[in-house]
């Protein structure tokens, strides 16, 4: 079996091309890169090299090596990787999501996670999904799309849906509902950490005013002391005598929210996801206070 070393000075001499700056980036001497491009011709049984006096270069069959042998490097690095993660998983799955509701949901279940869980409160891009779960850096994910399919499943939790909170003053808060066109031009208060919400407002709103806030107190201070809209859910609507909420009557603002894992992570999970299902399905469908909205 080769080892290890050699194909790490044939993959750094493929980059860097000259023994001396092999022997620099791995920190040993250029004799002993020479005598381990030696043994690695011995071993493989071809030619790697085309020797000159004053030059060395790759021959086709040592390009074909070092691409192979990057490769063999990779392999084995996400291999150590995935590992490290499945042990790390097995102590304390570790859980995200896509937009913020799920996990906020998820820390008010007393006493339900049933299992020893961490929150990543870092909220992912869907492309990042498929590959967290893949890699074990993540036990599963709470995503607005279905990605079932192969070594993977999406198990519905419930819809997401999203409401507008508007000063008394404007003539959309005498709407029973409003669609995401009534809201154009306007400036909203917004939180910036909202995941897929995000590209919702932003694609649907046209010519809208965002002002994102970091801070939940700093958004809640501008709430406060303001009359602009801000955005909520069913999952995070209160009672406030300030604002009418109104239901949007859009199909893009509900959102199917999923749990998505692995397969064979199924049986772990099982009993958080009926415990969600069932919160979930108590969450109001359209705003309760504020008004008498409802969504159409």
């Amino acid at each position: 079996m080769i080892e290890n070393y050699l194909l790490e000075e044939l993959v750094t001499f493929q980059k860097l091309g000259t023994l001396q700056k092999t022997a620099a980036q791995l920190a040993i001497t250029q004799p002993t890169v020479t005598r381990g491009m030696q043994k690695l011709e011995e071993e493989l049984g071809v030619k790697l090299f085309d020797r000159q006096p004053n030059r060395i270069q790759l021959t086709a069959a040592g390009e074909l090596a070092a691409k192979e042998a990057a490769a063999v490097l990779e392999r084995e690095d996400q291999m150590v990787t995935r590992v490290q993660n499945f042990v790390a998983q097995n102590r304390a799955l570790k859980i995200g999501a896509v937009m913020p509701g799920p996990l906020i949901i998820l820390e008010q279940m007393v006493g339900a996670p049933l299992f020893n869980h961490q929150i990543n409160h870092r909220l992912l891009a869907p492309a990042e999904v498929e590959a967290t779960l893949f890699n074990d850096q993540l036990g599963m994910v709470f995503t607005n799309v279905d990605l079932t399919g192969g070594d993977l499943v999406s198990l519905l939790i419930g819809e997401e849906r999203l409401f507008v909170a508007l000063d008394r003053s404007l003539p959309q808060a005498n709407q029973t509902a409003v669609s995401f066109a009534d809201l154009a031009g306007m400036s909203f208060i917004v939180l910036d950490e909202i995941g897929a919400w995000k590209d919702v407002i932003d694609e649907e709103i046209k010519d809208a005013h965002f002002m994102y806030q970091n801070e939940c107190n700093a958004m809640a201070e501008i709430i406060h002391h303001s009359n602009f809209p801000y955005f909520t859910t069913n999952v995070t609507i209160k009672d406030e005598a300030d604002r009418v909420k109104c239901a949007i009557k859009d199909p893009k603002a509900v959102m199917p929210i999923y749990a998505t894992l692995k397969r064979s992570r199924y049986t772990q999970v099982a009993r958080l996801v009926e415990h969600m299902k069932a919160r979930w399905a108590k969450l109001p469908t359209s705003p309760s206070s504020g008004g008498t909205n409802v969504l159409k």
